[in-house]
């Protein structure tokens, strides 16, 4: 009885021990692929954030100065019909755009005259739609167009608490009352003046202070009047009121993060639910915040083929579709985007 009694417990012992280990082998399996997984995890949501939430839908222009060519196009804005305006800087004019990229009309030549243009920057359309601003570094003015590209007026940034020729405006946004807002890169200063070129205020100075600017570039408004601005140099997004007063801020510097940039987001944009989307040119990525600037996503990659770009400068957003068009300035094209739902 003892010697089999033995042999159960022996065997009872064996069978526990079995078990035992193969738990222990499960709980570790289990373990590694939680671990593995967790990093995939991270690693989708930092370095292929969105997974292409965004696909590319079309793509227009090409390298020459022919209707609906470019020569390293910068910058664009859309009226309230969906038509798409950009800032074919190196042939010196504006090209009009259909929706869906069909060329419609251009205005433009390199020059100093009304309608001319000397290292065009800069587009905007007032929210009415009935008019086109634009900006120009070499030429150190602001001219305005009808939507047909019928010159209206022009003005320089004498007048304004520095001398004109030391103000590098680079991109401009119009509010809801028609005012034109300036971000002057090389006085850290937002400029104002009215729909006619009159001017109306500055403020802002150079810093690392929350309201403080190191190179602004990009602006644009939401619906509510407030103002987005891409403080370049402090590789960040800071949030105004109209008057210029604080309200919030976020983004650092780092490379291939979520809410962190390159010191090179030279545009912004706004769509019709005030959710802000920056361009990081060095990386070649969209950011997608809410109106909060909490992260929403990332997409892009630098390349030439559909959906890759190279040294973009300048997006924005078609209200009525939600639809990103982005100047994709070093392949000399326009790329359009739809989201994925």
């Amino acid at each position: 009885m003892a010697s089999s009694s033995y042999r159960v417990n022996v065997s009872f012992y064996s069978l526990e021990l079995s078990r035992s280990t193969m738990l222990l082998c499960l709980v570790s399996v289990l373990g590694f692929m939680i671990l593995l997984n967790a990093t995939n995890i991270s690693q989708n949501s930092i370095a292929m954030p969105g997974q292409e939430s965004y696909q590319f839908m079309r793509s227009w222009g090409g390298q020459g100065s022919n209707d609906g060519q470019f020569l390293l196009p910068h910058s664009l804005a859309i009226d309230t019909s969906g038509n798409i305006y950009v800032t074919d800087t190196g042939n010196n004019r504006v090209e009009k755009f259909s929706p869906n990229g069909t060329f419609i009309s251009k205005w433009g030549s390199r020059g100093t005259g009304d309608g001319q243009f000397v290292q065009l920057h800069d587009i905007n359309v007032s929210p009415d739609g009935k008019f086109v601003y634009t900006v120009e570094l070499s030429n150190h003015r602001v001219q305005k167009f009808t939507s047909n590209g019928i010159f209206v007026t022009k003005w320089a940034y004498e007048n304004t608490g520095g001398e004109g020729a030391s103000r590098q405006p680079h991109q401009l946004a119009v509010d809801s009352f028609g005012n034109v807002y300036l971000t002057d890169r090389a006085n850290s200063e937002i400029l104002v003046f009215d729909g006619n070129g009159k001017f109306l205020t500055r403020w802002g100075s150079k810093g690392t202070e929350a309201g403080e600017f190191i190179k602004p570039h990009g602006i644009v408004f939401n619906s509510k009047d407030q103002m987005y601005i891409t403080d370049m140099g402090n590789s960040r997004v800071q949030e105004f009121y109209k008057n210029g007063t604080f309200i919030r801020m976020w983004g650092s510097l780092a490379q291939e993060e979520q809410e962190k940039f390159s010191d090179s987001i030279p545009g912004i944009a706004v769509d019709r639910l005030d959710n802000i989307y920056v361009i990081d040119r060095l990386q070649s990525v969209i950011q997608k915040f809410d109106g909060n600037g909490t992260f929403i996503k990332m997409w892009g990659s630098k390349g030439s083929t559909n959906g890759t770009m190279q040294k973009p400068e300048d997006l924005a957003i078609n209200s009525m579709t939600g639809n990103v068009y982005v100047t994709d300035t070093k392949n000399s094209r326009i790329q359009e985007f739809s989201e994925v739902r």
